[in-house]
């Protein structure tokens, strides 16, 4: 079987848990509503993330008539939820070396949040406001989202399978936090990816995205994204057969060829032309 999309995910707020999706659509940075939103620490506007505070993977993400919500997993129950503003006054944030701004999403949910987290912080909403990627890497220009670094991460279902049978713990998708899962493929192929193209299923413009970077992983891949605990047979693994020059490589960040109404859905076909081995 040729390779295809086997699964969808985006992430409205950044280092929160995701939402699986049948299809997506785009705008210039990337999957609509994937990490628009990110938390900052009330004092220095510096992003949190699951690397200090684990418990943001135990905030969920909904998205009902094109609002997005969020709400806390306690016990297995849902508690009170939040409906994320998209409106407020400019301030200045951080984003690993980027200094950037957002809008204040207010006091409401910082005060949600704050609460949750048991720490003063602040919501973000990134809207009109400008980031683009590494130029090391991608084109001048490429715009992005509150991702890490790149508007796309994709990874293979294939080599998760042969990670998690490797490993004690539970490993899935859900612990690499890609954008797009892939099947069919040989365990660890993606390696050598150049790039992926979606056959568009009603014959409009085909997605065309770029291999750029590899994903060097922290520990939020060895964290169980159900009680945001660390499983510690996870590690271990992912150290000896994703290593590359004494860091932990897995999945593929991706740019990709905008244009109007572009659209892609989980079924869909690959072509995926690689680096000769």
């Amino acid at each position: 079987m040729s390779p295809q999309i086997s699964q969808l995910f985006v992430y409205p707020i950044k280092s929160c848990a995701g939402i699986s999706v049948s299809s997506f659509q785009f705008d210039k940075k990337g999957p609509l509503f994937d990490r628009r939103w990110m938390l900052v620490d009330s004092a220095t506007g510096v992003f949190l993330s699951q690397r200090e505070i684990p418990q943001l993977a135990l905030i969920s993400t909904r998205i009902e008539e094109g609002q997005v919500w969020a709400s806390q997993l306690l016990d297995k129950t849902i508690a009170e939820s939040l409906c994320l503003n998209e409106q407020g006054k400019l301030i200045d944030v951080q984003v690993w070396s980027d200094d950037v701004r957002g809008y204040d999403c207010g006091d409401e949910a910082a005060n949600w949040f704050s609460q949750v987290l048991n720490r003063p912080c602040r919501l973000v909403f990134q809207g009109d406001c400008q980031r683009f990627a590494d130029e090391e890497y991608a084109d001048k220009g490429t715009s992005v989202g509150f991702a890490d670094g790149f508007p796309l991460l994709v990874v293979a279902q294939s080599s998760i399978n042969f990670l998690n049978d490797a490993c004690e713990a539970e490993i899935s998708a859900i612990n690499f936090r890609p954008n797009i899962v892939v099947e069919n493929t040989v365990v660890f192929a993606e390696r050598n990816w150049l790039s992926l193209t979606a056959n568009d299923l009603v014959g409009s413009v085909n997605l065309d995205m770029t291999v750029v970077k590899s994903c060097e992983r922290c520990v939020i891949p060895a964290l169980n994204p159900n009680t945001a605990k660390r499983e510690s047979s996870i590690l271990p693994v992912l150290l000896k057969h994703c290593r590359k020059e004494k860091k932990i490589h897995f999945g593929q960040n991706l740019t990709f060829n905008y244009s109007d109404k572009l659209e892609i859905k989980v079924g869909q076909a690959l072509i995926i032309t690689e680096e000769a081995v």
